[in-house]
Protein backbone atom coordinates (compact mmCIF):
# COMPACT_ATOMS: atom_id res chain seq x y z
CA UNK A 1 0.00 0.00 0.00
CA UNK A 2 1.58 3.68 -0.79
CA UNK A 3 0.27 6.57 1.29
CA UNK A 4 0.36 9.92 -0.12
CA UNK A 5 -1.39 13.54 1.26
CA UNK A 6 -2.42 15.35 -1.75
CA UNK A 7 -3.42 18.50 0.40
CA UNK A 8 -3.49 18.86 4.24
CA UNK A 9 -5.51 16.65 5.52
CA UNK A 10 -6.32 14.54 2.44
CA UNK A 11 -4.78 11.47 2.28
CA UNK A 12 -4.87 8.84 -0.92
CA UNK A 13 -4.24 5.04 -0.28
CA UNK A 14 -3.44 3.14 -2.99
CA UNK A 15 -3.29 -0.47 -3.02
CA UNK A 16 -1.50 -2.83 -6.24
CA UNK A 17 -2.80 -3.26 -8.93
CA UNK A 18 -5.64 -6.49 -9.15
CA UNK A 19 -4.16 -9.58 -10.53
CA UNK A 20 -2.08 -10.04 -14.25
CA UNK A 21 -5.29 -9.19 -15.67
CA UNK A 22 -5.80 -5.89 -14.95
CA UNK A 23 -3.51 -2.85 -15.12
CA UNK A 24 -5.10 -1.02 -12.22
CA UNK A 25 -5.76 -1.08 -8.70
CA UNK A 26 -8.04 0.35 -5.81
CA UNK A 27 -7.41 3.56 -3.60
CA UNK A 28 -9.48 4.81 -0.59
CA UNK A 29 -9.52 8.16 0.83
CA UNK A 30 -9.01 9.35 3.98
CA UNK A 31 -10.53 13.61 4.75
CA UNK A 32 -8.99 13.65 8.34
CA UNK A 33 -9.97 16.38 11.05
CA UNK A 34 -7.77 16.36 14.13
CA UNK A 35 -8.40 13.13 15.71
CA UNK A 36 -11.53 11.69 12.88
CA UNK A 37 -11.65 10.55 9.46
CA UNK A 38 -14.61 10.33 6.82
CA UNK A 39 -13.70 8.07 3.73
CA UNK A 40 -13.90 7.59 0.42
CA UNK A 41 -14.62 3.79 -0.37
CA UNK A 42 -13.32 0.67 1.54
CA UNK A 43 -11.75 -1.06 -1.24
CA UNK A 44 -11.81 -4.79 -0.50
CA UNK A 45 -12.27 -6.52 2.54
CA UNK A 46 -7.79 -7.48 2.83
CA UNK A 47 -7.44 -3.54 1.44
CA UNK A 48 -9.38 -1.63 4.07
CA UNK A 49 -7.93 -2.99 7.31
CA UNK A 50 -4.42 -1.64 6.51
CA UNK A 51 -6.10 1.91 5.86
CA UNK A 52 -7.80 1.20 9.34
CA UNK A 53 -4.52 0.44 11.21
CA UNK A 54 -2.76 3.64 9.72
CA UNK A 55 -5.14 5.39 10.84
CA UNK A 56 -5.83 3.96 14.32
CA UNK A 57 -1.78 3.96 14.55
CA UNK A 58 -1.84 7.81 13.97
CA UNK A 59 -4.80 8.40 16.52
CA UNK A 60 -7.45 8.77 14.05
CA UNK A 61 -11.12 7.10 14.57
CA UNK A 62 -12.94 6.66 11.39
CA UNK A 63 -16.10 8.99 11.60
CA UNK A 64 -17.90 8.12 8.80
CA UNK A 65 -18.01 5.84 5.13
CA UNK A 66 -19.15 7.46 1.75
CA UNK A 67 -19.52 4.66 -0.58
CA UNK A 68 -18.81 6.31 -4.20
CA UNK A 69 -21.28 3.21 -5.71
CA UNK A 70 -22.47 -0.51 -5.52
CA UNK A 71 -19.35 -2.40 -6.82
CA UNK A 72 -17.34 -4.61 -4.76
CA UNK A 73 -14.13 -3.33 -5.73
CA UNK A 74 -15.55 -0.26 -3.32
CA UNK A 75 -17.64 -2.01 -1.07
CA UNK A 76 -16.24 -5.21 0.04
CA UNK A 77 -14.15 -3.51 3.03
CA UNK A 78 -17.32 -1.89 4.56
CA UNK A 79 -18.43 -4.83 6.65
CA UNK A 80 -14.56 -5.16 7.91
CA UNK A 81 -14.87 -1.29 9.02
CA UNK A 82 -15.85 -0.19 12.31
CA UNK A 83 -19.98 0.46 12.37
CA UNK A 84 -20.10 4.24 11.70
CA UNK A 85 -22.71 6.35 9.49
CA UNK A 86 -22.32 5.60 5.90
CA UNK A 87 -23.74 7.91 2.71
CA UNK A 88 -24.14 6.34 -0.30
CA UNK A 89 -26.78 7.05 -3.27
CA UNK A 90 -30.51 6.59 -2.60
CA UNK A 91 -30.96 4.08 -5.61
CA UNK A 92 -27.68 2.62 -3.74
CA UNK A 93 -29.32 -1.27 -3.61
CA UNK A 94 -29.08 -2.44 0.16
CA UNK A 95 -30.70 -5.87 -0.55
CA UNK A 96 -27.29 -7.72 0.77
CA UNK A 97 -26.96 -5.38 4.02
CA UNK A 98 -28.15 -6.37 7.26
CA UNK A 99 -30.38 -4.53 9.69
CA UNK A 100 -28.03 -2.79 11.45
CA UNK A 101 -25.84 -1.56 8.38
CA UNK A 102 -29.08 -0.14 7.14
CA UNK A 103 -29.99 1.68 10.08
CA UNK A 104 -26.89 3.39 10.02
CA UNK A 105 -27.32 4.36 6.00
CA UNK A 106 -27.88 7.87 4.75
CA UNK A 107 -28.98 8.03 1.25
CA UNK A 108 -28.54 10.83 -1.26
CA UNK A 109 -30.41 12.14 -3.16
CA UNK A 110 -29.60 15.58 -4.00
CA UNK A 111 -26.33 17.24 -3.79
CA UNK A 112 -25.46 17.24 0.28
CA UNK A 113 -22.25 19.70 1.61
CA UNK A 114 -20.90 18.13 4.79
CA UNK A 115 -19.03 20.52 7.14
CA UNK A 116 -16.32 18.00 8.55
CA UNK A 117 -13.87 20.41 10.54
CA UNK A 118 -11.76 22.66 8.57
CA UNK A 119 -13.23 20.36 5.22
CA UNK A 120 -16.12 20.48 3.39
CA UNK A 121 -17.17 18.18 1.38
CA UNK A 122 -20.08 18.05 -1.48
CA UNK A 123 -21.86 14.66 -2.21
CA UNK A 124 -22.89 15.46 -5.43
CA UNK A 125 -25.50 12.19 -7.19
CA UNK A 126 -24.10 11.20 -10.80
CA UNK A 127 -25.50 8.08 -12.68
CA UNK A 128 -23.44 6.67 -15.45
CA UNK A 129 -20.45 4.22 -14.86
CA UNK A 130 -23.13 2.45 -12.24
CA UNK A 131 -26.89 3.99 -11.73
CA UNK A 132 -25.74 4.54 -7.84
CA UNK A 133 -22.56 6.53 -8.25
CA UNK A 134 -22.12 9.86 -6.50
CA UNK A 135 -19.01 12.36 -6.76
CA UNK A 136 -17.51 13.85 -4.00
CA UNK A 137 -15.94 17.25 -4.03
CA UNK A 138 -13.36 17.95 -1.70
CA UNK A 139 -12.75 21.46 -0.21
CA UNK A 140 -13.55 23.02 -3.57
CA UNK A 141 -10.35 21.77 -4.84
CA UNK A 142 -10.59 18.06 -5.75
CA UNK A 143 -13.10 16.26 -7.22
CA UNK A 144 -13.47 12.10 -6.26
CA UNK A 145 -15.06 10.79 -9.68
CA UNK A 146 -15.80 7.59 -8.54
CA UNK A 147 -15.02 4.65 -11.87
CA UNK A 148 -16.47 7.47 -14.21
CA UNK A 149 -13.13 7.52 -15.74
CA UNK A 150 -10.41 5.04 -14.58
CA UNK A 151 -6.79 4.67 -15.43
CA UNK A 152 -4.12 2.49 -14.79
CA UNK A 153 -1.84 3.06 -11.90
CA UNK A 154 1.04 5.19 -14.39
CA UNK A 155 -2.10 7.38 -16.14
CA UNK A 156 -2.60 4.93 -19.22
CA UNK A 157 -6.60 5.25 -20.31
CA UNK A 158 -8.81 2.57 -19.37
CA UNK A 159 -11.66 1.57 -21.38
CA UNK A 160 -15.29 2.66 -19.98
CA UNK A 161 -17.09 -0.34 -18.07
CA UNK A 162 -20.28 0.13 -19.36
CA UNK A 163 -23.00 -2.50 -18.48
CA UNK A 164 -25.06 -2.91 -20.89
CA UNK A 165 -25.87 -0.86 -24.68
CA UNK A 166 -29.09 0.93 -22.59
CA UNK A 167 -26.64 2.25 -20.35
CA UNK A 168 -24.67 4.36 -22.53
CA UNK A 169 -26.86 7.27 -22.59
CA UNK A 170 -26.49 7.70 -18.57
CA UNK A 171 -22.63 7.33 -19.20
CA UNK A 172 -22.77 10.03 -21.26
CA UNK A 173 -24.86 12.47 -19.20
CA UNK A 174 -22.69 11.43 -16.36
CA UNK A 175 -19.64 12.80 -18.53
CA UNK A 176 -21.08 16.47 -19.44
CA UNK A 177 -21.66 16.87 -15.53
CA UNK A 178 -18.32 15.95 -15.12
CA UNK A 179 -16.76 18.42 -17.51
CA UNK A 180 -17.72 21.30 -15.56
CA UNK A 181 -15.12 20.04 -12.75
CA UNK A 182 -12.42 20.71 -14.98
CA UNK A 183 -10.52 23.44 -12.47
CA UNK A 184 -10.61 20.90 -9.88
CA UNK A 185 -7.99 18.30 -9.24
CA UNK A 186 -9.63 15.23 -10.39
CA UNK A 187 -9.48 12.23 -8.31
CA UNK A 188 -10.26 8.96 -10.50
CA UNK A 189 -10.84 5.81 -7.86
CA UNK A 190 -8.45 3.84 -9.92
CA UNK A 191 -5.50 5.53 -11.10
CA UNK A 192 -3.54 8.69 -10.33
CA UNK A 193 -4.83 12.13 -9.60
CA UNK A 194 -4.87 14.37 -13.11
CA UNK A 195 -5.23 17.75 -13.57
CA UNK A 196 -8.53 19.17 -14.73
CA UNK A 197 -7.37 20.63 -17.84
CA UNK A 198 -6.70 17.40 -19.40
CA UNK A 199 -10.42 16.17 -18.67
CA UNK A 200 -12.18 17.71 -22.25
CA UNK A 201 -9.93 15.44 -24.40
CA UNK A 202 -9.91 11.79 -21.55
CA UNK A 203 -13.75 12.13 -22.00
CA UNK A 204 -14.25 13.14 -25.82
CA UNK A 205 -12.08 9.74 -26.17
CA UNK A 206 -14.48 7.63 -23.78
CA UNK A 207 -17.82 9.47 -25.64
CA UNK A 208 -16.45 8.57 -29.15
CA UNK A 209 -16.30 5.19 -28.09
CA UNK A 210 -19.68 5.01 -26.46
CA UNK A 211 -21.37 7.19 -29.26
CA UNK A 212 -19.93 4.51 -31.97
CA UNK A 213 -21.41 1.95 -29.88
CA UNK A 214 -24.75 3.81 -29.61
CA UNK A 215 -24.61 4.76 -33.48
CA UNK A 216 -24.34 1.17 -34.32
CA UNK A 217 -28.07 0.85 -32.98
CA UNK A 218 -28.09 -3.12 -32.25
CA UNK A 219 -26.10 -4.08 -34.96
CA UNK A 220 -22.34 -5.78 -34.74
CA UNK A 221 -19.78 -3.61 -34.09
CA UNK A 222 -15.98 -4.28 -33.56
CA UNK A 223 -13.21 -2.73 -31.34
CA UNK A 224 -11.85 -1.12 -33.77
CA UNK A 225 -14.97 0.23 -35.16
CA UNK A 226 -16.02 1.66 -32.07
CA UNK A 227 -12.67 3.17 -31.12
CA UNK A 228 -11.55 5.05 -34.77
CA UNK A 229 -12.52 8.02 -33.29
CA UNK A 230 -10.78 7.88 -30.44
CA UNK A 231 -7.00 9.11 -30.63
CA UNK A 232 -5.29 7.03 -27.47
CA UNK A 233 -5.15 3.43 -26.71
CA UNK A 234 -7.06 1.95 -24.13
CA UNK A 235 -6.33 -0.82 -21.81
CA UNK A 236 -8.72 -3.57 -20.62
CA UNK A 237 -10.19 -3.73 -24.22
CA UNK A 238 -11.52 -6.65 -23.35
CA UNK A 239 -14.55 -5.70 -21.60
CA UNK A 240 -15.94 -4.53 -24.75
CA UNK A 241 -16.71 -8.13 -25.36
CA UNK A 242 -18.69 -7.58 -22.08
CA UNK A 243 -20.51 -4.85 -24.06
CA UNK A 244 -20.72 -6.01 -27.10
CA UNK A 245 -22.27 -9.36 -26.42
CA UNK A 246 -25.16 -7.40 -24.28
Amino acid sequence: MLKQELASGVIQYIFPKSGEKYNFGNTIIAVVHENKAILIDSAYKDEAPQVFEDLVANGIAVDSIILSHSHNDHTDGFNVLPEVPWYGSSFFNLEEYDENQVKRYIPIENPTIIEFGKHTLEIIPSPGHSECTVLVKINGQFIHVADEIMYSHDGQPLLPWIDSRDDIKRQLESWNKIKDYHKLTIIPAHGPILDGNKLHKDIQNRAAYAEAILMADGKPITYEEATKNCDCTFLSSHWFKHLAEK
